[in-house]
């Protein structure tokens, strides 16, 4: 009898020791939630939950997004990597949260503590400029920079934020002499009431401006021309460099390799999807499909720049 309750109770436990690794197999078993870090509403929002959509059709679970601004993403993003890493909290983010603020010495994370799961969309940007300004392109605002004699006046996020941190590096490459000034959304508000001499400004908000000449686009970022703006270059065309703001999607660091690939292959699926793509043209945004291990490079690649220039301009934790 004894020797029978002994197989009974080893038994019970090889079945126990299995228990970990049949939950893992299930995965996903629940609701994943993906924390997005700014406020609801606008465009990187909408493709989000357009995509998380796809991912829960796809995986057989709720896949919600939950918004959690503040601190320019960095309130949302510390929730997120303080997460535990069982794939069922990921976020969204950009280089802001992600790379510069953590170099500015802004955030309880650091880049190592989480890993990407894969790029989205584009944030399009442009770099525009008052449209009394003699310059059709960033060579033509060089020249009238530098004669004008006074620091350029650049409308952007923060000084810090990596809109400002493009026009700022291609400033120094040129040569001239700027200011940023912070506002909230910067647009092309600010150029018509002759608050600043550039903008870093969303592509589709400037259209109307463009056309009725109150602006001047002088440089569209993104890895290809904007169809919105056509004739006006890239940084990459210009010889700048490799310059834009991405919008993509991370996980705790020590999420297990398999889960991070379902994720990606799943989010890449999405991106597909008819709703999505009719979001993109819609907003007229670029999309940016790209794997964990291709984001992954991306995001060492933009560290290294950012991490170089911000170091130069002393904007890097003492």
């Amino acid at each position: 009898m004894n020797h029978r309750i002994r197989l009974i109770t080893l038994a019970a436990l090889a079945a126990a020791a299995a228990l970990p690794a049949m939950a893992q197999d299930k995965w996903p078993s629940k609701p994943i939630e993906i924390i997005y870090p700014y406020p609801p509403g606008n465009d990187m929002d909408v493709v989000t939950r357009l995509v998380a959509e796809g991912m829960s059709k796809r995986l057989g679970v709720p896949v919600q997004v939950i918004n959690k601004p503040g601190g320019g993403g960095v309130v949302g993003f510390a929730e997120m990597t303080r997460a535990k890493p069982d794939g069922y909290t990921i976020g969204t983010w950009t280089p802001g949260p992600g790379i510069s603020q953590i170099i500015a010495g802004n955030t309880p994370y650091k880049i190592s503590d989480y890993q990407s799961v894969g790029g989205m969309l584009i944030n399009d940007f442009v770099l525009a400029a008052r449209g009394d300004i003699p310059a059709t392109n960033l060579k033509e605002f060089a020249a009238w920079a530098k004669k004008s004699g006074k620091p350029v006046v650049i409308g952007s996020y923060a000084p810090a934020a990596v809109p400002a941190l493009i026009a700022a590096k291609i400033a120094k490459k040129d040569g001239w002499a700027y200011k940023v000034v912070a506002f909230p959304n910067p647009s092309a508000k600010e150029l018509v009431a002759g608050d600043a001499d550039l903008t870093t400004a969303g592509a589709e908000g400037a259209i109307s401006y463009a056309k009725a000449g109150q602006i001047k686009i002088l440089s569209a970022w993104g890895p290809q021309r904007n169809p919105v703006f056509p004739s006006a270059a890239t940084p990459t065309e210009e010889g700048y460099g490799d310059l834009y703001t991405w919008g993509g999607m991370a996980a705790p660091v020590g999420v297990p390799k398999d889960i991070i690939n379902k994720l990606s292959s799943v989010m890449m699926e999405s991106l597909k999807d008819k709703a999505v793509q009719d979001q993109f043209k819609k907003a007229g945004i670029p999309p940016f499909p790209m794997t964990a291990d291709q984001m992954s490079k991306r995001v060492t690649e933009d560290a290294k720049w950012i991490g170089e220039l911000m170091t130069e301009l002393g904007m890097t934790k003492k």
